[in-house]
């Protein structure tokens, strides 16, 4: 079994893994472009934010992958489109609901600090997911 595989605890609530480096054999989907080149042409429809959860969905489902060992997962890098509070997306429930049904793989491009998550180093509120409720492990 690959190394990250090991910290993956599949009967665990909630199966998210934070990485710090591209992990051979796992191809990261960029949530950024995916979901800019989805929204783009209705980036002025009263509805944007419905839209974008729907495309960002779309993308998660798309993207993810069934591996014999863990099940499905799905990897994902370059959120921080995730953040933008024009789109609405309540990320800590988007989270909660993939890592249930899933193992997901964030590339870490922030950091964390008791137990929230900043995709900024200047710790940001408005850039940050809260992860007290949510079980998760950084490689």
């Amino acid at each position: 079994m690959e190394t990250w595989k090991q910290h993956i605890a599949v009967d665990s609530r909630h199966k998210l893994l934070f990485v710090t480096r591209v992990i051979e054999g796992i191809s990261f989907v960029d949530v950024g472009t995916e979901l800019s080149t989805a929204i783009e042409p209705a980036l002025q429809d009263k509805r944007l934010s419905m839209m974008a959860e729907e495309a960002l969905d779309k993308i998660i489902n798309q993207y993810t992958i069934h591996d014999p060992d863990i099940g499905d997962y799905v990897a994902i890098r370059n959120i921080g489109i995730l953040f933008e509070p024009a789109l609405h997306i309540n990320l800590h429930a988007k989270v909660d609901s993939w890592s249930r049904t899933r193992v997901l793989i964030i590339h870490h491009e922030g950091t964390i600090h008791n137990h929230v998550f900043f995709l900024t180093t200047n710790s940001e509120t408005n850039y940050s997911l809260n992860l007290k409720d949510i079980t998760y492990k950084i490689l």
